[in-house]
């Protein structure tokens, strides 16, 4: 039985887009390992609101907030809303009425060959499963040994008592605190008293180790130590790397494609934004008769249409700017950036924002911070002056 879509992978981004195709009567299987989401995923609340999750956003969120704490070298109490989701709600919720098979460690996709109209994906076990499209939703690939960079956090979970002595504070969502650099504090207070402190290194290249970020947190917490730890997380998203060729025939979505943001590291938010758009796409192309190569494109196209590209190149413009700054001048590049007005600096967090909408937060940074920053910034590799007149 051939199939209209195979989707290998069923984290957020997988998942999103399954759902969205099932929504539009298409014939779906998703390919993924058996095992729960470990990861925490946190989003701005207006950017997944019109999401397609069926489901109201609020039953799948274990943690909502009202406020947002930001830390350069003065704080920012932000008035957007943002929100953690519960995992194992959100994931049944956008697979329900997904078929799903799950695979072991003996029976992982082991092969993908393409016919001219569909191609074939092949398990271990010699479990096989044909489509007109194949998706590739794994998920970033590992940071190579030797060389690569990456965004990186260690994370323990601790009582409301442990998270205030480091300033995190029940019913405010710490996004960020950068007052001990080079790295920050990331702190979610959740109504049954758990707090989720995250000590988190920028993109490094060569990461920062986990072994480092968690000496950080301990000596920020003091010779107290975390009063409980009910947990530990453990991060490592890489970052900095080239897009995926958009000429294959399996097409990627979410982190495979690319959708982790150049400067925050984020991209569950970019996934579910995009699914939607890229599902419609996918439908028009079968309704068409379209297979193949023609297809492929066709939805290549729909992952990244030719302005979010520019955009993409605006954004790893940003994060060469913000590489080349010593700590004192993240700090006041943070705080030009959260001083602009919200729509300007909540547009740039989007991987799928206008050029010009970056642009103009570029712009308004560059304003924004004082003399010395400034000329760091036009003297910088890819720096921010010649950005914004880049076209």
């Amino acid at each position: 039985m051939s199939h209209d879509v195979v989707i290998v992978g069923a984290g957020p981004a997988g998942a999103a887009l399954a759902h969205s195709l099932v929504r539009r009567n298409l014939d779906v299987v998703v390919v993924s390992p058996a095992s729960p989401w470990h990861a925490t995923y946190g989003s701005w609340r207006d950017d997944v609101a019109n999401a397609e999750f069926g489901s109201s956003l609020d039953d799948l969120v274990r943690g909502s907030w009202n406020i947002v704490r930001v830390v350069g070298k003065r704080e920012h109490l932000l008035s957007r809303p943002y929100v953690v989701f519960d995992n194992s709600k959100l994931r049944s919720t956008l697979l329900r009425g997904v078929a799903v098979i799950e695979d072991t460690v003996n029976d992982m996709v082991n092969d993908i060959s393409h016919g001219r109209d569909t191609s074939t994906v092949r398990m271990a076990s010699g479990t096989s499963v044909e489509a007109r499209l194949v998706v590739d939703a794994t998920g970033s690939r590992p940071v190579p040994q030797g060389g690569g960079g990456a965004q990186t956090a260690f994370g323990l979970t601790v009582d409301s008592d442990t998270a205030r002595r480091v300033g995190v504070q029940s019913g405010v969502f710490t996004l960020m605190d950068w007052s001990q650099p080079p790295t920050f504090l990331y702190g979610a207070p959740f109504a049954d008293g758990s707090v989720l402190l995250e000590e988190t290194s920028l993109y490094a290249h060569p990461p920062r180790s986990l072994e480092y970020l968690e000496e950080r947190l301990r000596a920020r917490l003091g010779r107290e130590g975390a009063t409980t730890t009910n947990g530990v997380e453990r991060v490592t998203i890489p970052m900095g790397g080239p897009l995926p060729d958009r000429t294959r025939r399996v097409v990627a979505f979410g982190a495979s494609a690319g959708y982790v943001h150049p400067v925050t590291g984020y991209s569950v938010a970019a996934s579910l934004r995009a699914a939607p758009r890229v599902a419609e796409a996918i439908r028009v192309s079968v309704a068409r008769q379209q297979s193949g190569n023609a297809l492929a494109n066709a939805t290549w196209d729909a992952v990244w249409p030719a302005a979010q590209l520019r955009t993409r190149a605006w954004h790893t413009m940003g994060l060469d700017v913000l590489q080349s700054l010593p700590d004192a001048a993240v700090a006041e590049f943070f705080d030009a950036f959260f001083s602009l007005p919200m729509h300007q600096w909540s547009a740039y967090l989007r991987v799928d924002a206008t050029p010009r909408q970056v642009r103009q937060a570029m712009l308004g940074v560059f304003r924004g911070v004082g003399a010395t920053t400034r000329f760091r910034l036009m003297s910088s590799p890819g720096g921010l002056l010649r950005a914004i007149v880049a076209r």
